[in-house]
């Protein structure tokens, strides 16, 4: 591709701006990096977060996206472990510095220095900073760009790179096994895809949500079980019961206390999702030696485990399909903060 050619996205222009219409003149394709023409990209809370610049540190303009599928159609001087026309998915994380201690064991995730798929300085004047997949293309180092298994259909694969591997990292990490009881609390985006992986791990998998309505799909998605939070007949019923509990809530108002009530002793409480804060008291942990814990992203391994695993079991997210254009990202980003997606979103280029 000629080297002053631009490449066409959608692009927040301010905090709270709506998505329009976006061009960018590309740094120039590294040796280890691949060019990739953007199939689809799955739309994230974490997406409205960055143009809302509600976490600070966003710069505009702010192309989202970071469950990006795509066709690799050029490839750096370096690269021998891709080839062009192969499929691959890039997730939030492109890059890790190689050489700290969480590195060099293996939790890339972890890394201070990591690359991010959109708003990571680059230090060029024409592109200032990586810009997403709301994209028709972009370039990412080679390393970070996952070959898809053949098996699992295209438009399913962004959000793996996302709600996928946020719910399987701990489930690989904290060690769950078969036979285990485990809760998933909380039943949305990345609640329906912890679901899967825990059924097909053979756990013992329970929904725990305070959506009674919710139950069919829950069960569909292979939840052996089911408890409305709300009940509290159903929660004492299975006090000290649950080997893990796995939360995917971001909402306040939630009462944790009951959650570490469910645990059995040694019994281990995750927390992927982002609630403004956790209330209880320190006695309802010491008595049952109890953990709280957390989990981010996922490992380089971690992601390909989670791709084979996904390929093997038939493990695929629940999606919503619009054509990626800028009025269509805007739909998307509303219905995302509405919370009216069922479960994923997915923005699709028609090319």
């Amino acid at each position: 591709m000629d080297s002053k050619a631009k490449f066409k996205a959608f692009a927040a222009y301010e905090a709270k701006g709506s998505i329009k219409d976006f061009e960018y003149v590309p740094i120039p394709l590294k040796d280890d990096e691949v060019e990739i023409r953007v199939e689809s990209c799955g739309v994230c809370h974490s997406d409205l977060h960055q143009v809302h610049n509600d976490w600070g540190g966003a710069s505009f303009p702010l192309v989202p996206g970071h469950e990006i599928v795509g066709i690799v159609e050029s490839l750096g001087k370096g690269v021998t472990t891709l080839k062009e026309g192969m499929r691959v998915g890039v997730g939030p994380q492109t890059g890790s510095c190689g050489i700290c201690q969480d590195c060099k064991r293996g939790a890339q995730q972890l890394c201070k220095k990591k690359l991010k798929s959109y708003n990571t300085p680059t230090g060029d004047k024409l592109q200032p900073h990586t810009y997403g997949g709301f994209s028709e293309r972009l370039r990412v180092k080679a390393h970070w760009a996952f070959p898809i298994p053949s098996g699992i259909p295209p438009n399913k694969v962004g959000p793996l790179l996302c709600a996928g591997i946020t719910t399987w990292s701990p489930f690989v990490h904290y060690k769950v096994k078969k036979g285990d009881k485990v809760g998933i609390c909380g039943f949305g985006g990345l609640g329906h895809m912890a679901v899967q992986f825990a059924a097909k791990l053979g756990c013992k998998t329970y929904v725990i949500t305070r959506s009674p309505n919710k139950k069919p799909e829950a069960e569909k998605f292979g939840a052996a079980g089911f408890i409305v939070s709300t009940d509290e007949k159903q929660l004492a019923s299975h006090k000290d019961s649950f080997d893990f509990l796995l939360s995917t809530i971001s909402g306040p108002g939630v009462k944790w206390e009951q959650f570490l009530n469910l645990l059995k002793p040694d019994g281990k409480l995750c927390c992927v999702g982002l609630p403004p804060s956790m209330t209880f008291r320190p006695n309802a942990l010491v008595v049952k030696r109890l953990t709280i814990c957390g989990s981010y992203l996922a490992s380089h391994s971690e992601i390909k485990s989670m791709l084979d695993f996904c390929d093997k079991y038939k493990v695929y997210p629940q999606t919503e399909e619009l054509e990626m254009n800028a009025k269509n990202a805007n739909e998307a980003l509303e219905k995302v903060g509405k919370n009216t997606v069922r479960y994923r979103m997915v923005l699709v280029n028609k090319q």
